[in-house]
């Protein structure tokens, strides 16, 4: 036996090796847990955003691969580094009124706006190795602003919840048609929290609710991925995203009750605070298998399902102050198509959903809980290329849907519509060296 053959033969062991560990772990699920509602608010990449997420089988995009499936950098030729930045993000977000959908494009240009990048990507090959150095943001969620207003009530509600992930990949091809590669990334969460519920029964009493919460996190998880081409037009992409590692975490509560009666010289004014107590780190743990076909080499095809695993959990340690959150396990799928029109211009379109993991609320609970907001969302971008090595990218995503939502409001939890629109114009450019 030649070395050659030797090598290639260690190669195949370790290949059915790595093939088994990922099948092994999609069979047997994560034990993680999620924050979010949605989990495809926000999409990652040029290439892979502009293909609506569906890139686990998808070679090309420096910013997304190591989030994606570590394993396709592998694939990439040189050195290369993308980006991709939200230019702006608009949550378009109602409350308590059954409004068409459709009536949300209208306000595109109203309402508050955010600069939000969404990922950057560098991508070296030293020796057998292809590594990646990755920044993400790949969860952010926010709403100021009225749940109800009436005469004798005035509940206003401040949520923000954001996320940082920054990190490096590496992978190697173990064969000639299959490569495997990890990530890891360092997460930072942040989350705030703030209603104000204001209820005058009479001229003379009022009641004033007031509860704040804010969370500030910090993890490390892991991504595994693997890459297999199965014909010289279709290769299979897996890709596992593992349980975080807590590295810290810290919360803090506070909430006042008080009411006032300008007939009685007396007021109460009860207040709980809780400033410095420990919260449950919370990434969700995700499984993706995606499918790739080259038609030819103008047009590239890509397909991908995700699986979310359900869990409950109180999201302070404290329990007695924390509040209880359900998810049941939730399938999203992705589709996408890149369309090479002329050497220097090509253009992607993409379709998605983007599943609540949550039950719907139940008012019988009498206390928070998640937003369940079934949404569906699609995208498209123009690539501009400049002497084969630099492109430009400009286009966006949106993502919108109508569910329920249960709120504190005139002093009691009451079930309340919920129509939320995201809109993203997202702009991006790469090089390759």
């Amino acid at each position: 036996m030649d070395n050659k053959t030797h090598i290639n033969k260690k190669n195949r062991i370790f290949s059915k090796m790595a093939f088994g560990l990922v099948v092994g772990l999609l069979l047997t699920g994560v034990k993680s847990i999620a924050g979010f509602s949605n989990y495809n608010s926000i999409l990652i990449g040029d290439l892979s955003a502009g293909m609506g997420g569906a890139a686990t089988a998808v070679v090309g995009d420096s910013s997304g691969s190591a989030f994606y499936n570590p394993a396709t950098l592998a694939q990439l030729e040189g050195d290369s580094f993308s980006a991709a930045v939200g230019i702006y993000k608009k949550f378009d977000t109602v409350f308590g009124e059954n409004e068409d959908f459709t009536k949300a494009p209208l306000r595109v240009n109203q309402g508050y706006f955010r600069s939000l990048p969404a990922s950057t990507g560098n991508v070296l090959r030293l020796g057998k190795y292809n590594v990646a150095l990755s920044i993400l943001v790949p969860d952010f969620e926010e709403f100021k602003g009225d749940l109800k207003k009436q005469d004798e009530n005035a509940t206003t509600l401040s949520v923000t919840d954001e996320s940082l992930w920054v990190g490096a990949g590496v992978a190697q091809s173990i064969s000639e048609t299959e490569s495997a590669g990890v990530s890891a990334y360092y997460t930072a969460r942040s989350f705030s929290r703030s209603l104000n519920d204001r209820t005058y029964p009479s001229a003379t009493r009022a009641q004033l609710y007031t509860e704040e919460k804010t969370l500030v996190e910090n993890a490390v998880l892991f991504i595994f991925g693997y890459y297999k081409k199965l014909s010289d037009k279709a290769a299979l992409g897996l890709s596992l995203r593992s349980p975080a590692v807590k590295i810290a975490s810290h919360a803090n509560v506070f909430r006042s009750n008080t009411t006032v009666d300008t007939s009685v010289p007396s007021m109460t004014r009860p207040t709980e605070n809780y400033p410095d107590e420990g919260s449950r780190v919370v990434i969700p743990g995700k499984l993706a298998i995606g499918l790739s076909y080259q038609q030819d080499p103008t047009l590239l095809w890509a397909a991908d399902v995700s699986l979310h695993e359900g869990i409950s959990y109180i999201d302070i340690i404290n329990e007695s102050i924390g509040s209880r959150v359900d998810h049941k396990s939730v399938w999203n799928a992705a589709i996408g198509v890149e369309k090479a029109f002329r050497d220097w211009l090509k253009v992607r379109i993409g379709a998605y959903t983007n599943f609540s993991s949550h039950h719907e609320p139940n008012p019988d609970f009498q206390q928070l809980q998640e937003d369940k907001v079934d949404m569906l969302g699609f995208s498209a971008n123009v690539v501009f290329i400049a002497g084969k090595k630099i492109s430009y990218t400009f286009g966006g995503y949106y993502t919108g849907g109508r569910g329920r939502s249960i709120q504190r409001i005139q002093q009691q939890y009451e079930i309340v519509t919920k129509n939320q629109n995201v809109f993203t114009m997202l702009v991006g450019t790469a090089f390759h060296f």
